[in-house]
């Protein structure tokens, strides 16, 4: 049985703007939700926009054409993956146009893609009503991962990543999950066949990732993995030891290839090393060849000799969410 909107639901936001991502994982399913969007707030004050195929920078340009749009009064839904999101707060937080009321536009992941990570730390599964979320969620500050890659030739490049950052082996599964091999199999159109090819896909990335070596404080070292978590749950696992909220993150390296069997087991590792050294707010390091990084499970190359500086951003971003308590804005 439908609830009807109520008042608040209605005067809270002032307008929604939906990017919408039409080949994203759970696009028939994010379809709906976006119909119900419509209900609450009168498509009026909604507008949808659809993802470019043409990649970030396009979608990033898509974004601020409509940033006369975007602020506080302005809910804009994510109807597609971490992927899709990461270039939403990316844009929000370093698009040099935007004032700062465009930049704190609270936003809602609608668990459109695969992993949906930051759908369900912010408001729990795909379960969880709209109308719900309107009423009771509270507007967050989230500080993300910053990563600043500075080339050897002086190319500075700075991503962000909402709930996780890795180079090595994660990076390089990232890589596989995003080529046509994966993307179109033919597992995919059989009942439970989406989960079997993923198991598929990463366990033999996992076995075949190369090593890299990266400096660190004068010492070289050769590592097949580096993760950067900002949050609880990564890549659908659950009970990493940080919350979105906390002004750490988690940083973890493991040498050996043999240890990434599975991805169960590499978070299962993971959390058996579990200790306050884990917890920081800095790191830095120099990679000594070419390797690739992922941020929100978007792989990206990485050159040798790259310095390479992981904090907290400065600016966070904003989010609607059920699971978190309301914190003042910075």
């Amino acid at each position: 049985m439908n609830t009807l909107p109520t008042d608040q639901q209605a005067t809270r936001f002032k307008h929604c703007i939906v990017l919408f991502n039409p080949i994203s994982t759970n696009a028939p399913a994010t379809k709906q939700r976006i119909d119900k969007i419509g209900e609450i707030f009168s498509d009026s004050k909604v507008d949808i926009l659809e993802t470019s195929s043409e990649g970030p920078q396009a979608n990033r340009a898509l974004i601020e054409k409509h940033a006369s749009k975007l602020g506080q009064q302005t809910l804009l839904c994510i109807a597609g993956g971490d992927g899709t999101t990461n270039q939403v707060i990316e844009t929000l937080l370093t698009a040099e146009h935007l004032t700062e009321e465009q930049r704190q536009t609270p936003l809602l992941p609608l668990w459109g893609g695969n992993a949906n990570d930051l759908a369900h730390m912010l408001n729990g599964s795909n379960r969880t009503r709209l109308e719900d979320i309107l009423n009771k969620g509270k507007i967050v500050p989230i500080h993300p991962l910053q990563c600043t890659m500075t080339s050897e030739d002086g190319t500075v490049i700075v991503r962000i990543a909402a709930c996780y950052a890795g180079f090595g082996a994660t990076a390089f599964a990232a890589l596989q999950l995003n080529k046509p091999a994966h993307r179109k199999s033919k597992l995919h159109a059989m009942p439970g066949g989406r989960p079997l090819q993923e198991i598929i896909t990463v366990t033999a990335a996992l076995l075949e990732a190369p090593s890299f070596a990266v400096k660190e404080s004068n010492d070289v070292q050769i590592v097949y993995e580096r993760t950067f978590a900002n949050g609880s749950r990564m890549a659908k696992l659950k009970h990493l030891p940080v919350e979105l909220t906390d002004e750490m993150f988690y940083i973890n390296t493991l040498e050996n290839r043999r240890l990434f069997s599975a991805i169960p087991r590499l978070v299962e590792l993971i959390l058996k090393r579990v200790s306050g050294k884990f917890l920081r707010n800095h790191a830095h390091f120099t990679t000594q060849g070419t390797s690739w990084a992922h941020f929100d499970g978007e792989p990206q190359k990485v050159p040798a000799r790259t310095d390479v500086d992981i904090q907290l951003s400065t600016r966070p971003f904003y989010a609607l969410s059920t699971t978190f308590g309301s914190k003042d804005k910075e």
